[in-house]
């Protein structure tokens, strides 16, 4: 038995399906598979040329429960959730320079660019009391990585601030080290999630980043352990988004 995740980021048990780019990546998607994991991967973004057009985060976001807000473009994938029983709306106009659908959710709060950020997002959170903390920082779920509903690991230093404002604890790491075609570096965000409540894994190798050491503190300090998956540098891949868990 398996049911859409409550919130976004934040599943309660073992998940059983993500969302995740599958552009290039077969040695990490071959070792999901060993955690029983069903794929599912977005269409390429029409405007966008970058490596991050096959990005999760750049063309799916997940409102929470079997709600989700996504490009338009995505046919295949929307129609393959409708089928399971999701919910969703969808978004047009997505480049680089408006990530429309590129927010991080903390539980009952949302860390995005308000002026960035799809109308749809804004209004569900609004209407929902969740609290919407601005940033300039347009990129939040590829800068943020969610340990959970009130801690977070980013090299982002507006996003450091705004959260250390907000009482949600933070650990700051140093910028690069993550690997994204295209670009001087990826983010921390794109490059892992959790898909299980105590479990986060990495696409790469987490122990090469200098600040594995802060980093596992920080998650250890939360009882979340954390894994990678292959043994390469860490590379940016626009996230792992869980959906659905066991219930």
């Amino acid at each position: 038995m398996e049911k859409y995740i409550d919130f976004p980021n934040l599943p309660k048990s073992l998940v059983t399906d993500v969302i995740m780019s599958g552009n290039r990546l077969e040695f990490i998607c071959e070792l999901m598979n060993n955690y029983h994991i069903n794929i599912l991967s977005p269409s390429p973004l029409k405007n966008i040329d970058g490596a991050e057009k096959y990005h999760a985060d750049m063309s799916v976001c997940h409102l929470g429960g079997n709600r989700f807000i996504a490009d338009e473009n995505n046919t295949e994938l929307i129609n393959g959730f409708v089928s399971l029983g999701a919910e969703f709306s969808t978004c047009s106009g997505i480049d680089a320079k408006n990530p429309k659908l590129n927010v991080c959710f903390l539980k009952n709060r949302i860390i995005c660019n308000k002026d960035k950020t799809d109308r749809k997002i804004l209004d569900f959170c609004t209407e929902r009391d969740i609290e919407i903390l601005h940033t300039k920082q347009s990129y939040s779920a590829c800068s943020i990585a969610v340990v959970n509903e009130n801690a977070v690991i980013t090299a982002d230093n507006s996003i450091y601030e705004l959260c250390r404002v907000n009482k949600i604890d933070v650990l700051k790491i140093h910028e690069g080290y993550i690997r994204l075609d295209g670009y001087n570096y990826g983010f921390i965000g794109g490059c892992c999630g959790l898909i299980d409540k105590c479990l986060m894994v990495f696409s790469g190798d987490i122990t090469r980043h200098p600040d594995y050491v802060n980093i596992k503190a920080f998650t250890d300090n939360y009882g979340v352990d954390i894994q990678s998956l292959g043994s390469n540098d860490l590379y940016d891949i626009g996230g792992i988004l869980p959906v659905k868990e066991k219930i």
